[in-house]
């Protein structure tokens, strides 16, 4: 069970991190207007928020570190 949940946060994680890095470059790299600072600053956090959800999701898979 805690390796079903630690792949589903892992994926999660990294589909928060796709939309986030998507919502960053959609524009300046693909021809399109950049965000306004707000909605930057927002995908930014998603980005980063993602990866931290996703290590932590694969560490879980992987049985990796301290059993507390």
């Amino acid at each position: 069970m805690r390796k079903l949940l630690g792949g589903i946060t892992a994926l999660f994680g990294l589909g928060v991190t796709t939309f986030g890095g998507w919502m960053l470059i959609r524009g300046p790299f693909f021809g399109g207007p950049a965000l306004e600072a707000v909605p930057m600053v927002a995908a930014l956090t998603a980005f980063l928020v993602g990866v931290v959800i996703f290590f932590r999701g694969l560490v879980r898979w992987a049985g990796v570190g301290a059993r507390i």
